[in-house]
C-alpha cells in the first residue's frame, strides 16, 4: 500500500454503486493507504455490505444525514495522509486516477486541490463530461467546465482550472487546515450539501492555493439517489448560492457584482419556484443565517494573500439569456445548477 493518500467515501443509500465505488478506490495502480467511510443514517444495508467487504476500513455511521459538507468535514478529521481523496457513492475510478492526480499535484506545492475528467456514462454514443473542474462566473456562482457536452478528446490538456468538484476530488491536506476559521472546518455545514466545494474553492484561492485539472477519467452516475430535484434540495441550493456571495466575495470589488447577483438569484428562485414552491424557504435561511457569514468573511480578509484583481481574473460572464432559454424553454430539461 502506497503511504500518503487517504480516500473516503460519503454514503447515503448507496446500494450498489457505492460498493462498486469503494472497489475501484481499492484496486487502484497506486491504492490509497487507508479507506474511509462516512455514513448518512443508510437504511438500504449498504453499510453492512461495505463494512463486510471492507473490514479495514475506518468507519462512522451517523444516526441519520447530516448533509455532505459535514460528512465531508468528518472524513478529513479522520484522514491521516498526505492527500485525501474525497469520493461521491457515484464515483467509479479509472485505475490509474489516484496515481495520475497525485502526480500532478506533487509538482507543485501550491497546488492544494486536483480533479480528473468526470464523465457520465451514455449507453452506445460518446461520453457526456460531467466536469473538468468548476468555473466561476461574475454574479458569484460557478459551473461544471464541459458540463452536458460530449466527450470527444476536447479535454485532454491538464492545466489549472478554478476550482475542483468534490465529487471525486484529491485535496491536500495542508491546504485543507489552512483555510480553516478557528474551529470551523474545511466544509462550511451551512450549505448542508451542493456548492459547499465551490465555497472551498473560493476561500482557498484567496489564501493562493491552485486547482488543478489532470484528463484521468472518474465515471459520475450524477444523481443516483434521486434526491437531486426533490424541494428539500432545491431549498438548500437556494440558500447556498447567496452564502457563497456573501462568505467570499470582498468589498468594494464585489459590491460592483451585486446587481449581478441579484438578477442570478431573482432567475433562480422563479425557476425553483416553479419547480417547488417551498424551495423559496431557502431566502428566509439565508437571511437568518446571513450574520454568521462575518465570521467567514473576516478570516478570508485577514489571512488573503492575493489581491482581488486575481480573483476577478477568474471570472467569467454569465450567459442569461442562454439560461433562460434552455431553463424555460418548451421541452427542455431543468437542472438544479442554474
Amino acid at each position: 500500500m502506497a503511504e500518503g493518500v487517504s480516500a473516503a467515501i460519503i454514503n447515503w443509500n448507496g446500494g450498489e454503486l457505492v460498493l462498486k465505488c469503494a472497489r475501484t478506490i481499492v484496486e487502484q495502480s497506486l491504492p490509497p493507504s487507508e479507506l474511509i467511510i462516512i455514513d448518512n443514517g443508510s437504511t438500504d444495508g449498504s453499510l453492512d455490505r461495505l463494512r463486510a467487504e471492507h473490514p479495514r476500513a475506518k468507519v462512522t455511521a451517523n444516526p441519520r444525514n447530516l448533509g455532505f459538507a459535514r460528512a465531508a468535514n468528518q472524513a478529513v478529521a479522520n484522514a491521516t495522509g498526505r492527500w485525501l481523496l474525497l469520493a461521491n457513492l457515484d464515483i467509479e475510478l479509472e485505475p490509474t486516477y489516484i496515481a495520475r492526480l497525485v502526480a500532478a499535484g506533487d509538482k507543485d506545492p501550491r497546488i492544494g486541490s486536483v480533479t480528473g475528467k468526470l464523465l457520465r456514462p451514455a449507453g452506445g454514443s460518446a461520453a457526456i463530461v460531467d466536469s473538468t473542474g468548476h468555473v466561476l462566473f461574475r454574479n458569484g456562482w460557478a459551473g461544471n467546465r464541459g458540463e452536458n457536452l460530449p466527450d470527444s478528446g476536447q479535454w485532454e490538456r491538464p492545466e489549472e482550472v478554478f476550482g475542483v468538484t468534490a465529487a471525486a476530488a484529491l485535496y491536500r491536506m495542508s491546504m485543507l487546515a489552512e483555510v480553516c476559521q478557528g474551529s470551523a472546518r474545511p466544509f462550511d455545514e451551512r450549505f448542508f450539501a451542493y456548492i459547499e466545494d465551490v465555497d472551498l474553492d473560493w476561500r482557498a484561492r484567496w489564501l493562493g492555493w491552485k486547482a488543478w485539472y489532470e484528463p484521468a477519467v472518474a465515471w459520475h452516475h450524477r444523481s443516483a439517489t434521486k434526491a437531486r430535484r426533490s424541494a428539500f434540495i432545491l431549498r438548500h441550493i437556494l440558500k447556498n448560492r447567496l452564502l457563497l456571495v456573501a462568505n467570499n466575495d470582498l468589498w468594494p470589488q464585489g459590491l460592483l457584482r451585486l446587481p449581478g447577483v441579484a438578477a442570478f438569484t431573482i432567475l433562480a428562485a422563479t425557476q425553483f419556484g416553479l419547480e417547488a414552491p417551498s424551495s423559496l424557504l431557502g431566502l428566509i435561511d439565508f437571511v437568518r443565517l446571513l450574520p454568521s457569514s462575518g465570521a467567514r468573511r473576516r478570516f478570508v480578509k485577514s489571512k488573503r494573500k492575493v489581491p482581488a484583481d486575481s480573483i476577478a481574473s477568474w471570472m467569467q460572464p454569465y450567459p442569461y439569456l442562454k439560461q433562460i432559454t434552455r431553463r424555460f424553454g418548451s421541452g427542455t430539461t431543468r437542472s438544479a445548477a442554474v
